[in-house]
């Protein structure tokens, strides 16, 4: 799933698994979402608004348009909810659609300081996603901020662990302990 209000996430996550539960599937979740994330809130927030600061919003919708993607029903509800933002473009607490301006896909960032950024993801987690991807930009230095005040604080698992497909023993196949051919 891409940024979107908590409830809809929810609502999203109820409406599929009743789905995947009237063929006796259970699925999991996963979240795509970009970060800024600094000592403090000032930090973040001062730092989101500088990525877009000198962006020429013509430009913008050009970039975004030259995209494969552009017209797809995901970004339209990217685009949708950059117009239902509050004046500084924040959805609802540290989700902010300024990353939308300039790029098709994935239109919005948690933003914020760790605890915040950490318990925003705390509550995808408890609501039952299981995986995400985290980005930034630049994507190097914002990562190394993801690596020092986010992930070392998140509690991880496997999504074997968590759908009980976890063998009791490591099977046997050329790729583990069996004969290679």
């Amino acid at each position: 799933m891409w940024p979107e209000t908590e409830d809809r996430i929810e609502a999203t996550m109820k409406d599929m698994s009743a789905r995947a539960a009237k063929y006796g599937r259970k699925i999991d979740f996963g979240y795509r979402v970009h970060m800024v994330v600094r000592e403090t809130e000032a930090e973040a927030r001062e730092y989101a608004r500088r990525l877009v600061s000198k962006l020429d919003a013509g430009k913008g919708e050009e970039i975004k348009n030259r995209a494969l993607d552009a017209k797809s029903a995901g970004v339209q509800r990217q685009n949708d909810l950059r117009e239902t933002a509050d004046a500084e473009g924040y959805i609802e607490p540290y989700l902010w659609s300024g990353i939308g301006q300039a790029r098709s896909g994935c239109g919005s960032a948690i933003v914020g300081d760790p605890q915040q950024v950490r318990a925003k993801l705390q509550r995808y987690m408890d609501l039952g996603v299981r995986a995400f991807i985290f980005s930034g930009y630049p994507l190097l230095r914002e990562v190394e901020h993801i690596a020092k005040h986010v992930l070392p604080a998140l509690k991880t698992t496997t999504l074997a662990r968590v759908q009980g497909r976890r063998p009791d023993s490591e099977p046997v196949t050329p790729l583990t302990t069996g004969v290679r051919v």
